[in-house]
């Protein structure tokens, strides 16, 4: 009764979807979040021959080849989707929005973690942290800035006027690029963690915008309704094939 486990498959294959796509949904306010999409794959397959028989009688037929089957279906992974969001609009100093590849340098509790949530303030020092009070690293480390009216460059060069209205440079944060390829983990509270090499930056800096989570409602909605529907095909065939075996123990057995 091999159908009984391919609709056991998919059915974990769409709860494993749902639990992505209900992520996604409880983040479409978060700053920075990238979107997960589950990746299915079917694993252990093999080839479906046919046994043609021979003209001449007494023959041993030939097998010709008709395809591949699979035995099941599995969520092979989980990919995040890096796609700009779109720019939220706060008319903040200290959100932050970055255009193009790169992402913000934090010092979390076990090492560097990167962000896309610009979100930021300042401690009782006057140390640039994220909410969760990591410290926003700059070019040679953690940003000091006396007022929380701040001003950025195109760069990411942070600077703010003193008493006598001069322009004064705060430091440069540190923005890190990676390539499609750095393996980046998602951690903690819409972070990264990676071991990459840092890739070619081609982004720009602006100041009193937030960039919003790439997760598209109706996007998420749509793929919902699939996951649903597909779950309740799978659950049907279970049911249906549970019936075949209740008939064949009690009814056919018992016409024997």
């Amino acid at each position: 009764m091999r159908g009984l486990y391919l609709s056991e498959g998919a059915m974990l294959v769409q709860q494993a979807q749902l639990q992505v796509i209900s992520n996604n949904l409880a983040n479409l306010r978060s700053a920075g979040f990238k979107r997960d999409q589950g990746v299915e794959t079917s694993f252990a397959e093999w080839m479906i021959y046919e046994l043609r028989p021979e003209k001449d009688a007494g023959r041993v037929g030939a097998l010709h080849p008709l395809g591949s089957k699979a035995h099941n279906v599995a969520t092979q992974e989980t990919v995040t989707s890096f796609a700009q969001g779109p720019l939220e609009v706060t008319e903040r100093h200290l959100d932050f929005a970055i255009v193009g590849n790169g992402f913000f340098q934090v010092e979390g509790e076990e090492g560097i973690l990167y962000t896309r949530n610009g979100r930021f303030m300042l401690d009782a020092d006057g140390t640039l942290v994220t909410a969760d009070g990591y410290p926003v690293q700059g070019v040679g480390g953690p940003i000091n800035v006396p007022t929380d009216e701040v001003y950025t460059r195109r760069d990411g060069t942070l600077y703010y006027l003193d008493e006598n209205g001069e322009t004064q440079d705060a430091g440069q944060l540190d923005i890190a690029a990676f390539g499609p390829d750095a393996g980046m983990e998602k951690v903690g509270n819409n972070y990264f963690a990676t071991d990459a090499a840092e890739d070619e930056e081609d982004f720009e800096l602006i100041s009193g915008f937030l960039e919003g989570s790439n997760a598209n409602l109706p996007r998420e909605m749509a793929q919902l309704m699939k996951v649903r529907r597909t779950y309740e095909a799978a659950q049907k065939i279970m049911i249906t094939y549970d019936q075949l075996l209740d008939k064949a123990a009690n009814e056919v057995g018992s016409s024997v």
